[in-house]
């Protein structure tokens, strides 16, 4: 093998290595379209709209974001093969059992792409209590790019996007949040 030949290999192995390693980091620098970051608010900041978007249920019920206002969403992006996602998803139930009648509502956007064939088996074990959707490529572009599962979203009342977080959330750092988002 020539010396040319051996170094391209290198060269794509070693940026392979670095695109692979890029996916699991959280991208701490604010998204264009919601001028966040992680689980912190930037104060005295003008929030973007969230997009809005309209997909089925696992009840077949019709869930529109925009028709949501006036609550604070959780809106979280996951899949059933993401280790996290699975230990996030208990903290995300019990905080919509005990919020919920305070006027917060989590979502979750499946991004799996076997579709309801692997999210609903999985959502009915889990018993989860909140709208499950999956994504038909559109949500997630809008709110893109997603370059980490877990990502969520808190959009507060008036429909805005408050707070990105890529990767896990737990109780503990997302209660004082939507504590403090629900009673505003």
């Amino acid at each position: 093998m020539s010396f040319s030949r051996f170094s391209t290999r290198i060269f794509f192995i070693v940026m392979l290595s670095l695109s692979v390693l890029s996916c699991g980091i959280p991208n701490e620098r604010a998204s264009d379209k919601t001028q966040t970051t992680s689980t912190q608010n930037a104060s005295q900041q003008e929030f973007k709209e969230a997009p809005d978007f309209t997909l089925e249920t696992m009840q077949g019920n019709t869930f529109t974001l925009s028709d949501q206002k006036g609550k604070v969403v959780v809106l979280n992006f996951w899949a059933t093969w993401c280790g996290p996602c699975r230990e996030e998803i208990p903290d995300f139930m019990e905080l919509y059992k005990e919020m919920k009648d305070k006027g917060v509502l989590f979502a979750g956007v499946s991004l799996d792409e076997e579709g309801w064939e692997k999210v609903r088996p999985y959502a009915n074990d889990m018993g989860i209590n909140y709208p499950i959707m999956v994504d038909d490529g559109n949500v997630s572009r809008k709110y893109g790019p997603i370059r980490a599962i877990p990502t969520t979203l808190i959009i507060n009342k008036k429909g805005q996007v408050e707070y990105v977080a890529p990767g896990m959330l737990t109780k503990e750092k997302l209660k004082p949040i939507l504590t403090k988002l629900a009673n505003r």
